[in-house]
């Protein structure tokens, strides 16, 4: 291995145990470590394709994957091999070796950093490591490429359900060069055979209005996505309009964790536990029409004491409730937006990183590739049991719904 690892500075140290001591207290240590296990992947991807360029006889010759043992757990790499079999990553430890605290240092400097090319090179610089600036920034602009791909690409027709959050940061614009609140819409979708998408993301300067949900959903239809059965998201301003207008036979599920949430907000400390007792209960509920009047039922209890509040879930009441008529074993992936917000976790760690805020969009568009790429290659390749059961049932559902 190399010992210029193990010659972090003081100061260096501190930060990385600063930066993991902020995200273990979010229980977001597996966010760090796909970040990690992703640059390390794009890094030795550079390298091998840097090493071919050398031989004309030689080429690239897919992967095979090796798994190491670090500070952080598991980490799963792909690693890139060539068709005379000479090349070997630098940043990989010996073959019989899981991985040492020197790995572990590289592995948290990088990630410290992000996708920053400036401070990416010099760290390895400072490692004594072969990567020219050259080839740091050919492992950006192909992220940053296909980003831009990624944005036009040809979307499903049908499509389960859509999780769609908007997530508030920071963004330097190019034109005043300050940095200024911006939000990006994401749009994850679950197809019909239960696997997990990012369908697109969608970046804005100041906070989400009904303007952007059109746009955003305007391009979804343009990009052939005209029939999903379901969306799933928070009660965002203007959302509920744009879906009614260009989505008029899609369910609307406002997710149920977000109303609890707001319970908690709005309605005093043994009230809302009381409240939210009970909406645990009738979240188990087979029928929708019966926890329908079950949840009416327990707010007119409360409206006297929180009058407002009530009769804004009163108002939106049928959309709380929607993922019960769908099937049994599928509703606990429907009534929340986790998925999506775990996906913008990963987003804002990557920002805390990288000082606060994204330096540019090309910054953020290649943060966001990683992201994608991470998991549509690793976690979101499995399709949950229950989806395979539910089948015929879900093609009912889009017969009836939109006659297909």
């Amino acid at each position: 291995m190399y010992p210029q690892l193990k010659n972090l500075s003081k100061e260096q140290q501190e930060i990385v145990e600063k930066l993991l001591h902020h995200i273990e207290a979010q229980d977001n240590v597996q966010g760090l470590k796909e970040i990690g296990d992703a640059l390390l992947n794009a890094l030795m991807k550079s390298e091998r394709d840097a090493f071919v360029n050398r031989t004309k006889s030689n080429k690239g010759n897919g992967f095979y994957p090796r798994t190491l043992m670090t500070g952080l757990g598991k980490i799963d790499l792909l690693i890139p091999r060539d068709r005379l079999n000479e090349f070997r990553p630098f940043l990989l430890p010996e073959k019989w070796q899981r991985g040492d605290q020197s790995y572990d240092d590289l592995i948290k400097s990088l990630v410290i950093h992000a996708y920053s090319p400036n401070k990416i090179r010099s760290i390895l610089k400072n490692l004594g490591l072969s990567y020219s600036a050259n080839e740091i920034e050919e492992i950006t602009n192909d992220l940053y490429e296909r980003s831009v791909t990624f944005k036009t690409q040809q979307l499903p027709q049908k499509v389960l359900c859509l999780y769609i959050d908007a997530y508030h940061t920071r963004l330097k614009d190019p034109d005043s060069k300050k940095v200024l609140d911006a939000v990006i819409h994401t749009v994850i979708g679950l197809n019909d055979e239960g696997l997990k998408e990012v369908y697109g993301y969608y970046e804005y300067f100041g906070s989400e209005n009904k303007e952007h949900w059109l746009m955003v959903l305007n391009n979804l239809i343009h990009r052939g996505l005209p029939k999903p059965l379901l969306i799933i998201s928070d009660d965002f301003p203007g959302l509920k309009q744009a879906v009614d207008a260009l989505f008029p036979k899609t369910d609307h599920q406002l997710c149920f964790i977000h109303m609890q949430r707001n319970v908690r907000k709005n309605m005093g400390k043994s009230d809302a536990k009381e409240f939210n007792d009970t909406l645990k209960i009738l979240r188990t509920y087979k029928d929708f029409d019966k926890a329908l009047h079950s949840f009416e039922h327990l707010c007119r209890q409360y409206q006297k004491k929180y009058p407002h509040f009530i009769q804004s879930l009163l108002e939106k009441k049928e959309h709380y409730f929607i993922f019960l008529k769908y099937p049994q074993d599928l509703r606990k992936h429907l009534y929340t937006t986790n998925i999506v917000e775990n996906f913008n976790s990963r987003l804002e760690l990557m920002r805390v990183n990288l000082g606060g805020y994204f330096q540019s969009q090309k910054t953020l568009q290649v943060s966001l590739q990683v992201l994608i790429d991470k998991l549509q290659l690793g976690r979101w390749r499995k399709t949950a049991p229950a989806f395979k059961s539910c089948e015929y049932e879900i093609n009912q559902l889009f017969i009836q719904r939109f006659g297909l």
